[in-house]
């Protein structure tokens, strides 16, 4: 393995939860030959338990240092059982005082994968999976996976999933979405959907359905344009139909090993990879979800080697 590859940074808490997404970072670490790096962010207003004493109204006076001896204790153990389960895996530690969100935003920028976890309980409740996991992928600088506890199983038969609308960004995400698929062998399910808006849906009488559709079969057309040349392995399904995109992907999750999904998209369909339904998402698929941003795709990412530019 190459010591100097860039690395998948993977966040976890102390609550047992994160276990789904340390899991899933491994696997993929071991899968594109790349180190892992187990980070853990603390900080004291994180741990109400901690501040506040002790049964018998003891303080921990040193309370950096707790945290930071059950930090070094807590990504040690992770990475222990990660070279256990994964011979030959580099795993390395971090632990760092301050914001999990802001740390594993700087620790992007030279990444090459952020995995979080969703839902997560426990001490740090609220801290990494929930509010921390929609500023990372707000403000990642590379793709992240979102890993929740009920979304992390795998399928004999799955396929990857992406949403485009035509804009940079969900070009980004398809560009992502074909290197994961070509990478793990698997088929690609493009899906484009879209919806009349009320001035629309008052004067749907005179709307040409046939054209309509055909203008939006014609996103998908113009966006894949030139993936085919450059992944000739890859089996691609267009779906192209009129729905909510949040219910779409959603209901198509569930025979998925991946949604891909980006960020701040624009297009003719509105709210497309906004938060109104990135973040949807990142509760309800059935899958892991990778979070793209057009800044991101520039550069070999976790793509088994292979460069990507969209």
């Amino acid at each position: 393995m190459d010591s100097t590859a860039r690395a998948i940074v993977v966040g976890i808490d102390l609550s047992g939860t994160s276990d789904q997404a340390l899991d899933w970072a491994a696997t993929e670490a071991a899968r594109v030959g790349r180190p892992l790096t187990v980070l853990h962010a603390y900080e004291p207003a994180a741990y109400p338990a901690v501040r506040a004493g002790v049964p018998g109204g003891t303080v921990v006076t040193d309370l950096d240092e707790t945290l930071k001896d059950l930090a070094v204790q807590t990504v040690s153990h992770c990475a222990d059982r990660l070279r256990q389960s994964h011979p030959g895996l580099e795993v390395r530690t971090l632990t760092t005082l301050g914001p999990a969100g802001a740390t594993l935003v700087d620790a992007s920028r030279e990444a090459e994968l952020v995995v979080v976890g969703a839902h997560g309980r426990g001490a740090l409740k609220g801290l990494l999976f929930g509010s921390v996991s929609t500023h990372v992928c707000a403000h990642s600088h590379t793709p992240v996976i979102v890993v929740r506890e009920a979304a992390s199983r795998s399928l004999t038969d799955a396929r990857v999933v992406v949403g485009v609308d035509g804009s940079e960004t969900s070009q980004a995400a398809l560009a992502f979405a074909y290197a994961q698929a070509s990478s793990r062998g698997l088929g690609l399910t493009i899906v484009h959907t879209w919806q009349l808006d009320g001035d629309e849906v008052s004067v749907a009488w005179g709307v040409d359905w046939e054209e309509l559709g055909e203008q939006e079969r014609s996103v998908v057309a113009e966006a894949v344009a030139g993936f085919g040349e450059r992944y000739p392995d890859v089996d691609v399904r267009r779906h192209v139909t009129q729905a909510d995109a949040v219910e779409e992907l959603r209901r198509l999750s569930e025979n998925a090993c991946l949604l891909v999904v980006g960020t701040h998209g624009r297009g003719t369909v509105s709210g497309w990879f906004k938060g109104s339904v990135s973040q949807p998402l990142l509760r309800a698929a059935h899958c892991p979800v990778a979070v793209v941003h057009p800044s991101g795709v520039n550069q070999t990412r976790a793509s088994g080697g292979r460069a990507v530019h969209a």
